[in-house]
């Protein structure tokens, strides 16, 4: 597999340089997946999601990370194998606060999604299991609450992605869950793959239509997908990106389907709907725009997305990664909701088919003003089966669009092959630099340091609205030298995980950012000159900027 690795031409200018210190700040976690020999009960080979949340707060975002349970006997499961929280020291390293805090759920964990539901200004954490999904209510005093059944948030089956935005534009935050497969113990079967016995695909289950689950304001919410339009054909969903896509400053909705089109819920102009809330309908738009199915008219696997604009021409582009053998999908932005399968052109076809993907984002890791990407990887049918354990990538971008996989000459950890699952990127120690935290099925969680030495400057922003819900849907152009980045306001993304929703801007050489204009979801435009770089800024809507605590 050493061939798939090659750079392609020459070494870049500068090399990503990666350490994992989980162990040396204090991250002692490993996923429970209770996997036994031979029952091949496919949740096993799925769950792995990792959360960056200031739950307290305090300016430094704190890692959560799912865990599984035994299955169906979860009394039998050992106390400390819950969901765990590390609380921030300010970088310089983390405290299990998991059950002090109440955020030790006993569950056989997925995902997780990251909002402010009671727009209290503290962050709840809404946890996607195989089984009733939990809704944790932040209580401000470094405390959560069990607020499931209060909430009606449940979703008793095999949840999966999640995200938190104003799909009705009545400004609270609704919820959007995305499930699997219709799978039980008692349905739940072996398929052998030339005679060898491993776990079974998609193919042998029906899905779980999703749901969306309309904040009421009151603490409770009303399931709503259907009223609201938000219902595909065999949707096995896997991850969930909510961001705008056509520059109308109202988010879209991309769920990733697995081995079924993906779907891209999109409503109508702002001024269909802006006095009716019975008129806030969604339509299913992937098929015309292009980003349902590969290029050729394939269903893919579609675990993670990430997004960006990597070729710099102002629009935002799609990253999907697929199945084995396949190829991993880029969907170039052509604007107004149409897009192009460019997975060869940019190059990544080539170097994802001897892998299989999970968990994945754009980061720019050298401060280029070019996004590059990480990819998770690790195989689905079971030890019987090789390959299995297989080495996570980093993609660098050439600033076109084009893609080399340089994870040979990226350090240790990208030459050690594992099962990889959800990914979450995050400044934790507000240096500037993107790190990661990647879970793995069969090793523990690994916190990777970004310490990539560029001598490049960079802009941190934190947007805030007066109302307090995340301005998702809205975007940010920084132009430095005359060249300008866009960088959209996202909820969902990568795999079962919630990234740093702090926005990162490359400056160059550039001590300051030039322009920065902030297109917010309710149509207003802020515009700032001279921000100073090497530093993150708080932003709210209509308001000067304040660095951030």
């Amino acid at each position: 597999m050493t061939g798939a690795r090659s750079a392609g031409g020459l070494p870049p200018a500068v090399l990503p340089v990666f350490i994992d210190v989980a162990s040396e700040l204090g991250v002692d976690f490993q996923f429970f997946n209770d996997a036994r020999p031979d029952r091949f009960f496919l949740p096993e080979m799925m769950g792995g999601g990792i959360g960056w949340v200031d739950y307290d707060h305090d300016g430094q975002l704190d890692l959560l990370a799912t865990n599984g349970c035994v299955w169906p006997e979860r009394e039998k499961t050992p106390a400390s194998t819950v969901s765990r929280l590390f609380r921030n020291r300010s970088g310089s390293g983390f405290d299990d606060v998991s059950f002090s805090a109440g955020a030790a759920c006993r569950a056989f964990g997925m995902g997780c999604a990251v909002g402010d539901y009671n727009s209290d200004g503290f962050s709840d954490i809404y946890l996607t299991n195989y089984g009733e999904n939990i809704l944790l209510a932040n209580l401000g005093d470094g405390t959560f609450s069990d607020a499931t059944a209060a909430s009606g948030t449940g979703d008793p089956g095999w949840s999966t992605g999640a995200a938190w935005f104003d799909a009705d534009g009545d400004g609270d935050e609704d919820l959007y869950v995305v499930n699997y497969l219709d799978l039980t113990l008692e349905n739940h079967r072996v398929c052998r793959y030339e005679g060898i016995a491993g776990y079974c695909g998609p193919g042998s289950f029906e899905a779980v239509p999703d749901r969306l689950f309309l904040n009421a304001g009151d603490g409770t919410f009303l399931e709503s997908a259907v009223a609201l339009g938000m219902v595909g054909d065999d949707g096995k969903g896997m991850g969930i990106a909510v961001l705008d896509l056509d520059d109308d400053l109202l988010p879209e909705v991309y769920v990733a389907n697995d081995m079924a089109a993906n779907f891209l819920f999109t409503r109508g102009p702002r001024d269909e709907v802006a006095d009716d809330e019975s008129a806030v309908r969604y339509r299913d738009a992937a098929i015309p725009a292009g980003c349902a199915l590969s290029g050729s008219g394939q269903v893919e696997a579609s675990m993670g997305i990430a997004w960006s604009d990597f070729e710099g021409d102002g629009h935002v582009d799609l990253y999907l990664t697929h199945y084995y053998s396949r190829k991993n999908t880029l969907y170039r932005n052509l604007g107004g909701l149409h897009f192009h399968d460019d997975s060869f052109g940019s190059r990544v076809a080539a170097i994802s088919k001897q892998f299989l993907g999970f968990g994945t984002v754009a980061l720019d890791y050298d401060r280029d003003a070019a996004s590059d990407l990480f990819v998770a990887n690790g195989h689905v049918l079971g030890p019987n089966m090789l390959p299995f354990e297989l080495q996570p990538q980093i993609l660098r971008n050439d600033g076109r669009g084009r893609f080399d996989d340089i994870s040979s000459l990226a350090g240790s950890y990208f030459a050690d092959a594992r099962l990889g699952r959800g990914v979450a990127q995050a400044d934790f120690d507000n240096d500037g630099d993107t790190d990661l935290a990647v879970a793995s099925l069969d090793r523990p969680l690994s916190l990777l340091r970004n310490q990539t030495v560029t001598g490049r400057h960079f802009l941190g922003l934190q947007l805030r609205t007066p109302n307090r819900v995340a301005p998702v849907g809205g975007r940010v152009v920084v132009t430095v030298g005359g060249k300008s980045q866009v960088q959209p306001v996202v909820s969902g993304g990568s795999y079962l995980s919630v990234s740093d929703t702090r926005l990162v801007f490359a400056l160059g050489a550039a001590e300051t950012a030039g322009q920065v204009h902030i297109f917010w979801p309710s149509g207003r435009v802020d515009q700032l000159s001279d921000l100073s770089g090497d530093r993150y800024w708080t932003v709210m809507e209509g308001h000067p900027p304040c660095l951030l605590p």
